[in-house]
């Protein structure tokens, strides 16, 4: 049985509501995005949260032990400080304080916290070796930001699965 034109674009017609439909609904769906923005130049990278959370570590100058910040991203887009994990005590690394609960565990200190910041700004240098952690991925900070000392400022809010899936496509990181 042969179809006329008109069934064709019936058809086409249907097939592109559907489309539509389902560009829509994936539209719809928010995730968080994770925005480093290098305040020198303004230029900003992106990462998109699979969890809503991500870490900040760099190594102690002077201890020579690694630092690494938990952090998670709120319904508000707030960034939530859970938890520093280090490895030595020393000065400016972090200390128990009253209403934090602190542990030992595999020989190194956690302290939990409930901080929460709209931002968070920091001078990134190489000297402690700055970096930042999402799900199994690690990123040195000054190979993101290709400058040596630098003022950054990090931040995050909601995107859509289609933004998401299009820097996926043109993100190199």
């Amino acid at each position: 049985m042969k179809k006329t034109k008109s069934e064709f674009v019936i058809i086409g017609l249907l097939l592109a509501v559907v489309f539509v439909c389902i560009i829509s609904v994936l539209g719809a769906d928010r995730y968080k995005l994770l925005v480093i923005q290098n305040n020198t130049t303004g230029e900003k990278t992106e990462f998109y949260l699979k969890d809503n959370s991500f870490s900040l570590g760099y190594m102690h100058s002077v201890m020579k032990t690694p630092a690494e910040e938990f952090f998670r991203v709120n319904a508000d887009n707030e960034i939530v400080l859970e938890k520093t994990v280090y490895e030595s005590f020393g000065v400016g690394l972090p200390f128990l304080a009253d209403k934090n609960d602190f542990e030992i565990k595999d020989d190194k200190f956690i302290l939990y916290t409930d901080s929460v910041f709209k931002e968070i700004n920091m001078i990134i240098s190489p000297i402690p070796e700055h970096w930042l952690q999402i799900g199994d991925m690690k990123y040195e900070l000054t190979d993101i930001l290709r400058e040596k000392n630098c003022s950054i400022t990090i931040c995050a809010h909601d995107d859509s699965v289609i933004n998401y899936l299009a820097l996926l496509l043109n993100n190199p990181y």
